[in-house]
């Protein structure tokens, strides 16, 4: 047989076998193409160690070795029943995080717009504003979650109002 053929296989079934490790719904894991799948694991990841290491630092009686997404997830859904979606966006735009109620107000699946810039999202005309918020002035600290993805005690939020682009 033809080795490239037997890479490309072995390639395809470790991408399916990782695609299969992310926490969606089966009908969304069968339509991703193989750059989501890669995207999306690095986002996971990413959010998991983010939010493992809030949890570390909360509680110091937390177990490393009974982290669950389900339970950074389920502490965050409370956000629900808010009618809105949270979205958590890095300091160079990047979405790091976004509920699944982001495809009731905007259309969008979350596993589409996760790790993707929000700027994409945002109206042209709010694009200048939203930045000044992500690059706040050196007197100030940086948004939370930073490049690095980890807590930091001087990091602090901000917030604003923006229009978003909505699928149709």
């Amino acid at each position: 047989t033809n080795p490239s053929k037997r890479h490309r296989e072995r390639l395809n079934f470790e991408l399916e076998r990782l695609a299969n490790l992310l926490p969606f719904e089966k009908s969304v894991i069968s339509k991703l193409d193989k750059l989501s799948i890669l995207r999306l694991a690095v986002s996971y990841l990413r959010s998991k160690n983010y939010f493992q290491s809030i949890f570390c630092e909360s509680s110091p009686h937390y177990n490393h070795g009974n982290y669950n997404y389900n339970d950074h997830h389920s502490v965050h859904s409370g956000h629900q029943a808010l009618n809105g979606f949270l979205m958590m966006v890095t300091d160079d735009g990047e979405i790091f995080y976004v509920s699944e109620t982001v495809e009731q107000y905007l259309g969008f699946h979350q596993s589409d717009i996760i790790h993707q810039s929000v700027l994409d999202l945002i109206h042209s005309e709010d694009r200048a504003e939203f930045r000044k918020h992500l690059k706040p002035s050196p007197s100030s600290s940086s948004l939370l979650p930073s490049s690095s993805f980890m807590p930091s005690s001087s990091s602090s939020s901000t917030s604003g109002l923006c229009y978003m682009r909505k699928l149709i």
